[in-house]
């Protein structure tokens, strides 16, 4: 059996719970990781500052997958990224509000909002370690290099709309992807968290089979596609949980933990 050198991990619902809290078993775990030889990697939708925050709970110095797979970078640098072309990132941004979703668009790491709704921003930013500006009008950024942009659409019949219409009008450009019951994520054709991990076996000389992926949704398909061993967590994604090779419950059951403990860390 190849030994296993990296496990890359989405963080929300896979190593923590929505609300930010996670086992101390899983702390645990992470800090045999740190001590091992493999390394962790965190691969989610959140924004850097968003993932950076969790980095710093697990004291890891790692580079970061962040903005659905939009880049990797580490504190200081930028290792690589597929942002949105700027011309698409606008006729994006437009359709959304005529469709009046509230929508959050990321450029140069801050996110913006048209729409200061407390309830929708108070659910996305705490426990993120998340802040975010307020603009009058999105056409009054200069938008440049926009890794993500997110819609919240808490409708399902509107979610399946806008997900069906955009992915129908940006076929070959653009990423569409569900994260949660009303995120849903865009990203540039090019951007995924298993492009993103590509990069990551490069940088490091990796096998497919030298990589552990696990996560819990839709937008951790193609991470978990890419690597040798598939881990999906919880029952939130039936497309997920179809090519997965492992099956773990809930972040809470800890049977993640154990399957790390034995794949990564022989114990």
């Amino acid at each position: 059996m190849t030994k296993i050198k990296l496990w890359i991990s989405d963080i929300d619902g896979t190593l923590m719970n929505y609300d930010g809290s996670y086992t101390q078993r899983m702390a645990k775990l992470i800090e045999k990781i740190k001590k091992s030889e493999a390394k962790l990697v965190l691969a989610t939708g959140r924004m850097f500052m968003g993932a950076d925050f969790v980095a710093k709970k697990f004291d890891l110095n790692t580079p970061i997958v962040c903005y659905q797979g939009a880049m990797v970078r580490t504190k200081n640098e930028i290792l690589w990224q597929a942002p949105i072309k700027n011309e698409i990132a606008l006729e994006v941004i437009d359709y959304l509000k005529k469709k009046n979703i509230h929508t959050h668009v990321y450029n140069n790491d801050i996110l913006y909002v048209e729409d200061d709704n407390k309830k929708i921003m108070s659910e996305y930013c705490d426990n993120r370690g998340t802040t975010y500006v307020v603009v009058n009008d999105f056409n009054e950024l200069k938008i440049n290099d926009v890794p993500k942009i997110l819609g919240v659409i808490e409708d399902k019949i509107l979610m399946k709309q806008i997900k069906e219409e955009l992915t129908k009008k940006y076929k070959g450009v653009l990423t569409i992807v569900q994260s949660s019951p009303i995120y849903l994520e865009i990203n540039d054709i090019g951007a995924s968290k298993g492009k993103a991990l590509d990069f990551l076996k490069e940088y490091w000389n990796l096998s497919d089979n030298e990589v552990i992926a696990t996560g819990d949704q839709d937008n951790d398909i193609e991470l978990l596609e890419h690597a040798g061993y598939k881990v999906c967590v919880g029952d939130n994604s039936k497309k997920l949980r179809k090519i997965a090779n492992y099956h773990c419950a809930s972040v809470d059951s800890d049977e993640l933990v154990d399957l790390i403990e034995g794949l990564v860390l022989c114990e």
